[in-house]
Order: structure tokens, then C-alpha cells, then sequence
């Protein structure tokens, strides 16, 4: 044995750098030892603060916002811009409080439905169901609310988490949350999957997938939809499942109303799944259900990329 092979096993043995990036476990784990000793009334009041350090800090997160909703909401100002891209920032602090509280520490949420007849329809169709819905609310409790009052098999999509720190800590969260709920199922949708088939038969099978239509991340292809002179970029393949499996579709929006409160808002059906129509004429159909419900919760609509912009008009010759 040489010298040097000698000297290994004394090496001073150097660990990973936590990953302390907005993207990484390293604030959820930290905010969860915080909550354990933090009565929830104090939490609520230290989350307005830390959002806005949080929002003046993330500078790219911020002007996404702000780009969206300069294109969503044109009549406002550069103040009240601002101001509402604060409060963007801090209804999702609010919402992942909610989550923490719910997964973790098994605080009950309360719901409702204004619409509770056309929940009990969609519950009662034969076959598969196909739900569209976007980030807005808390997809995860809204997911598992969903399938327990629901009462049959609910397959949900998600992308991976951005590190892979976060993406164990949220595998885990969803395991718990898959084996006190078994009607719920969890899929992650990557590039290198084939996801789409799957999804297919299950839709076949007679379970209900809820899918999400509003956001693009890099592994998925985008789709460019114009309605009441906004350019949305929305996912395609949503819209490529409903168009090959032709089941009943439905828009479903979750709404945060307080603490570990939120609204159900399920719409009508908006593809029936009996005749044969192209994803572009699907998109068309969904495009103006989506865009209506994020004019209206703009402060509830959780993506941090520019998804929308104002529709140009070419110059004349």
C-alpha cells in the first residue's frame, strides 16, 4: 500500500454544500423546524414581511409576474403593478404555509363547492374524465380534497421539482399523502417518459386524470393561444391527451378564501368526448375558461415564468 493510499482514509471528508437556492429543500426544511415552535396566529404575521424581502430579492421570479400581469391586467399602474406582484408573491407564501400545516403537522382544511351539481355530475359519469386546471390554489391539497370527496380513482400530473434535494422532500410528502389516500395517484411527467400512453389508458381504464393547462416549463411543448389580445404559452400536451382519449372534459380551479380555507370552482364541461376535434380547436375552447378565471384571481395564479403577454398588432405598409 503506498503512502498516499495510506493517507485516504484520514482525509478530511468534505460535506455537500446545502443548496439554498429559492429552488431547494433547504427553506422548506428550515421553515418546518420554525413551525413546529411558531403559533399560527405569528406565523401569518411574519409571512408578509419575509414575502416582501423574498419579492424585492428574487428579481427574475418578480419581473415574470410583473410581465404577466402587465399583459393581464393593463389598466393597472406602475404602482399598483408593483404592488400586486407583491401580492402574487404572498398569497403562494400563504398557500405553502397552508400545505406545510396540512402535510405535516395534519391541520384540517375546509372547502366548498358553489357549484355542487356539477361536481355530483362529473362523480357520476360511466367512464374516464379528464380535468384541466392551473396553479392556482394549493394543487396538492387540492388534489387529495378532490379524490376524497370524489369517491373514485384520481390520477394527478406534476413536473419535477428543479433539485433534486426539493424533489426527494416532495416524493416523500406525496408517498404519505398516496398511502392515507389510496385513491389518489401521483405521476411526474420528464422528457424521456412516456407518460401520454399512460395517461391514455388510464383515461380508458374509467379513472379520472387531472392534468394542469397553464404553465411551460423546458421539457414540455408549448403551445401559443391567443384570446381577448393576450398570447398565452400553454402546455400541448393536455390538449394532445384529451384529443386521442375522448373523455368528458372539465375545468376545475382551486381557490384559496382563508386559513386552510379554499373554493372548489368546477365549470362546466367543456368537451363531451363524443365527436373528434384537434388539440388547436381544444385549446381554442380552453383557452377563454382559463383566461376568465385568471383576470379575475390574478393575485392566485402561481407561475413565476412569462406565460402571457398583450397580443401585437402588425404594422400597417
Amino acid at each position: 500500500m503506498t503512502a498516499e493510499e495510506t493517507a485516504k482514509p484520514h482525509a478530511t471528508q468534505v460535506p455537500p454544500r446545502r443548496n439554498t437556492s429559492l429552488h431547494g429543500a433547504f427553506w422548506t426544511e428550515f421553515l418546518l423546524r420554525v413551525m413546529r415552535f411558531t403559533p399560527a396566529w405569528l406565523a401569518l404575521i411574519l409571512v408578509r414581511p419575509v414575502t416582501l424581502l423574498v419579492y424585492l430579492l428574487a428579481g427574475p421570479q418578480r419581473g415574470a409576474v410583473l410581465g404577466n400581469l402587465a399583459a393581464l391586467r393593463p389598466d393597472f399602474g406602475p404602482a399598483r403593478r408593483w404592488w400586486a406582484g407583491y401580492r402574487v408573491f404572498l398569497q403562494f407564501a400563504l398557500t405553502y404555509l397552508d400545505r406545510l400545516w396540512h402535510m405535516h403537522f395534519r391541520k384540517a382544511v375546509t372547502w366548498d363547492i358553489p357549484h355542487k351539481e356539477r361536481f355530483d355530475a362529473m362523480r357520476a359519469l360511466p367512464g374516464g374524465v379528464l380535468i384541466f386546471t392551473i396553479h392556482s390554489g394549493n394543487y396538492d391539497i387540492g388534489a387529495s380534497l378532490f379524490a376524497t370527496k370524489f369517491g373514485r380513482t384520481l390520477h394527478t400530473v406534476r413536473a419535477p421539482e428543479q433539485s433534486e434535494d426539493l424533489q426527494a422532500l416532495r416524493e416523500a410528502e406525496l408517498r404519505r399523502v398516496e398511502h392515507e389516500n389510496p385513491l389518489l395517484r401521483v405521476h411526474y411527467s420528464t422528457a424521456d417518459n412516456h407518460l401520454g400512453l399512460e395517461l391514455c389508458r388510464i383515461l380508458m381504464a374509467g379513472d379520472a386524470v387531472a392534468v394542469q393547462g397553464d404553465r411551460v416549463i423546458t421539457s414540455v411543448s408549448p403551445a401559443a393561444m391567443s384570446h381577448a389580445g393576450r398570447t398565452y404559452q400553454i402546455p400541448r400536451g393536455p390538449l394532445v391527451l384529451a384529443e386521442i382519449a375522448r373523455v368528458p372534459c372539465h375545468p376545475i380551479f382551486l381557490e384559496r378564501t382563508g386559513c386552510l380555507k379554499y373554493r372548489i370552482h368546477v365549470g362546466e364541461c367543456f368537451y363531451d368526448g363524443r365527436t373528434k376535434i384537434r388539440a388547436d380547436d381544444l385549446g381554442k375552447i380552453w383557452m377563454p375558461i382559463m383566461h376568465d378565471y385568471i383576470h379575475q384571481h390574478w393575485e392566485q395564479w402561481f407561475v413565476f415564468e412569462t406565460l402571457v403577454t398583450l397580443k401585437t398588432t402588425p404594422a400597417a405598409p
